[in-house]
């Protein structure tokens, strides 16, 4: 499950870099800015009526369910299984990512970006941790067969 994961999680990582700085003909452009007053942008989509609903569904659900899969990186590395070092490490990865489509001038570095990306994480940080809590498909078996392997390896050293 563990590989199965990683592979995804690293494909999915591409298809999404791909997206935030090339599809929908994205251009470098010489003006670019930066959102850095909170809550700006999704005031702005959930308070204009001129918005359509395609614009409002990408920006807003969009930003939130397209990340809730890196809420499961505790799959692939372990000190992501807990919420202060999976956020921090999210929070500072697309932060980057951010500043990045600002200095190519592929985006617009927004703060309610980075709050709503960060929002989808959490979501799948907290699905991850109810699966795992269930013992949904055999979670459990998967960390006990890791914890195992560990095991194995450090007696044998």
């Amino acid at each position: 499950m563990k590989r199965y994961f990683a592979v995804f999680i690293a494909l999915y990582t591409i298809v999404l870099l791909y997206m935030m700085f090339y599809a929908s003909g994205r251009e470098p452009s010489e003006i670019s800015y930066i959102q850095y007053q909170p809550f700006i942008t999704i005031q702005h989509f959930f308070n204009d009526h001129d918005v359509d609903n395609q614009a409002f569904i990408i920006n807003i659900f969009g930003n939130i369910f397209l990340f809730s899969p890196f809420g499961w990186l505790g799959l692939c590395i372990r000190k992501f299984n807990r919420f202060v070092p999976i956020t921090l490490f999210f929070l500072i990865i697309i932060s980057i990512i951010e500043s990045i489509q600002y200095l190519t001038g592929r985006g617009v570095a927004d703060v309610d970006d980075v709050f709503l990306n960060t929002i989808g994480m959490l979501i799948g940080f907290f699905l991850f941790k109810y699966v795992t809590w269930k013992n949904i498909a055999n979670i459990k078996f998967h960390f006990d067969l890791l914890d195992s392997k560990k095991n194995r390896i450090s007696t044998a050293l």
